[in-house]
């Protein structure tokens, strides 16, 4: 949750330092609209999800897991069984609702200052974090820009075409399995 409001705080102060330096650059040219980048954060985590990226990571964990139950090691096996649960609860939360995609946003943040000038936006945020826009601010969809960078098949995009189409489950009725 730490994560979600810091996203939403830098988020709003990007926007905000992009309104007053275009406030301050008026007398030179007439300001254009503030464009913010938006992104569905659901396709984003499925996109991450499927990915050959995040599959080596699962094959790596349950790698681990493997030899801790080998080695008997239980204290091992216990604390690499909650990470898979707590990891698979974190990707539901994502995917299925609006859970913060800040962990899977670090892997590509190199490449979004190029989606951003490439499509001409200031800010790219997930459009469940803005609780609110000026009419002013002029909105780009960047989502399918975020999804290629994990190189998604195509049943991945008709899975995230569909989703599209529906509403996020509300996050406090995504269940979670970490207690097992």
């Amino acid at each position: 949750m730490t994560e979600k409001v810091t996203g939403l705080v830098i988020a709003c102060c990007a926007v905000c330092a992009i309104a007053v330096s275009a406030g301050s650059a008026g007398s030179q040219s007439a300001p254009g609209p503030v464009r913010v980048g938006l992104y569905d954060s659901r396709a984003v985590a499925l996109a991450y999800g499927r990915s050959e990226s995040f599959m080596k990571a699962l094959r790596d964990l349950k790698g681990e897991a493997d030899k801790a139950k080998d080695g008997k090691d239980e204290a091992r096996v216990k604390r690499l069984d909650a990470e898979g649960r707590a990891l698979q609860d974190l990707l539901h939360q994502q995917v299925f609702s609006t859970g913060s995609v800040n962990n899977i946003m670090k892997k590509i943040n190199p490449e979004l200052p190029a989606i951003g000038k490439e499509v001409g936006v200031s800010v790219i945020v997930s459009k469940w974090e803005v609780a609110y826009g000026d009419p002013s601010v002029e909105y780009i969809d960047v989502t399918s820009r975020l999804v290629r960078l994990f190189h998604p098949s195509e049943q991945t995009l008709k899975i995230i075409e569909s989703l599209g189409k529906q509403e996020p489950v509300p996050l406090d009725k995504i269940r979670m399995e970490t207690s097992k």
